[in-house]
């Protein structure tokens, strides 16, 4: 073998092994991101029951001073996660928000401290999400960005599952108060934000690896170890702005963020005890929801990859019509019908988050080049949130006055206005740009 061979051989095998160890450490630190967000929608009705002035419709307000923050933050964010990068920008976000959630504890004596600290915890949890997409971009090629990038989607879903797994052996299991539901995730953040400023570095050249432009070209060769340049506002603003596909994804996701969200915060409320009359059965159901949607993320990028030639909205705009026909389905059952309730449920999730995963993780990846990727995921991501926020007292506001049917129907109509507008962008394909 020639030197040249021996030398490509072991840059092969350098990103080979640097490749794992960077997904695995994005992948774990935000499922850890995640615990310390959706434990407030578990801790909802004991909070309630603790507080009996706090209705429906004022813990739906809480959770909106979280989203809109998260919003903002992910407008903001995004575009400073390009210039910052993930190493420091993760780590500082993962830090402040334990802290946060350490102080939740103590934040319901005073509704206004609760709004005050949640709100908080919105803006630092959007310091996660986009620069972990844009350290996916950094490492793999375009070609296997939609393996990798549902695969990285598992990781909020496996997150809500454990926040949700947590909160229950709390609260049921070992009939803790519910101010642990916010306290022990606090601490796992904490040491999460450790270990992942240890392990991560933003792109393969901080190691002395080619660029995945010059791996594209042919260059396998090692090089001295720079720094992920950064190449401006302007470039990463004119690409997020100028991206037809982008724009349409943003509406996508504003609309199925009203449908997650309104899920996420609620459903456990209107299958909890205190609604349903079934002791633990409700809150366990809840969890068949994010195990379908955890499939779901796999298969709808299995589909877009293998069937649809990488073109991601006709794959979305399926699902999204899907969505809207099962949680239709899903009213005309009993609250806890168990042989047709938890299928069902699960293909919520299923079609809930499969498109989800395509339109915050592959579509900024492909449309928004490793370089403006971050601002490409914040900006969609943003608008989202905004949808979130609005589900979230919305729907708060619904089932007070008109009970969890007004709520669901909400959800049918938006989730099937999206998946129809989208189809305006039905052939959209990512075109190769200066940086992959």
């Amino acid at each position: 073998m020639t030197e040249k061979n021996t030398n490509e051989t072991e840059v092969k095998n350098q990103f080979k092994s640097w490749r794992k160890r960077i997904f695995f450490t994005v992948w774990i630190t935000y499922m850890i991101y995640y615990i310390g967000r959706n434990n407030y929608a578990i801790a909802k009705p004991f909070i309630m029951g603790e507080f009996g002035a706090y209705s429906a419709t004022l813990m739906g307000l809480v959770s909106s001073t979280f989203l809109l923050a998260y919003a903002f933050g992910q407008f903001f964010n995004g575009f400073l996660g390009d210039k910052v990068g993930a190493r420091r920008f993760i780590t500082l976000g993962l830090i402040i928000s334990s802290a946060l959630n350490l102080l939740m504890g103590v934040a319901f004596d005073f509704i206004w401290v609760a709004f005050l600290f949640w709100g908080l915890n919105g803006y630092f949890q959007s310091m996660g999400w986009a620069p972990s997409v844009k350290t996916i971009a950094n490492w793999y090629p375009a070609e296997k960005r939609g393996k990798w990038s549902s695969r990285l989607a598992t990781s909020y879903l496996l997150g809500g599952v454990l926040s949700w797994f947590i909160a229950i052996l709390i609260t049921d299991q070992f009939s803790l108060d519910w101010r642990f539901s916010f306290i022990i995730p606090g601490i796992f953040m904490f040491l999460m934000a450790i270990h992942f400023y240890i392990r991560i570095r933003n792109a393969p050249e901080e190691v002395g690896l080619p660029t995945l432009e010059e791996e594209c070209d042919g260059k396998i060769v090692m090089g001295e170890c720079r720094p992920d340049k950064f190449v401006g506002f302007k470039y990463t603003l004119n690409t997020v702005i100028k991206t037809r596909t982008v724009l349409f994804a943003s509406f996508g996701l504003f609309c199925l963020n009203m449908v997650r969200y309104g899920l996420t915060d609620w459903l456990p409320y209107l299958l909890s005890p205190e609604i349903t009359g079934a002791a633990y059965f409700g809150t366990w159901k809840s969890i068949f929801y994010p195990i379908g949607g955890t499939i779901g993320v796999i298969i709808a990028a299995w589909i877009s990859d293998k069937y649809v030639k990488k073109r991601r909205i006709p794959v979305v705009c399926a699902f999204f019509i899907g969505l809207g026909l099962t949680l239709f389905i899903y009213t005309l059952l009993p609250p806890l019908d168990v042989v047709f309730g938890i299928p069902v449920l699960m293909l919520i999730g299923f079609l809930n988050f499969g498109p989800h995963a395509l339109l915050v993780t592959t579509i900024p990846m492909e449309f928004g080049t490793r370089k403006a990727s971050s601002a490409a995921t914040g900006f969609i991501d943003g608008v989202g949130y905004i949808g979130a926020a609005i589900t979230t007292f919305t729907s708060g506001a619904l089932i007070d006055a008109a009970g969890s049917g007004a709520a669901f129907t909400l959800w049918i109509i938006v989730a099937l206005v999206g998946g129809l507008v989208l189809l305006f962008d039905w052939k959209s394909m990512p075109e190769r740009r200066e940086y992959l």
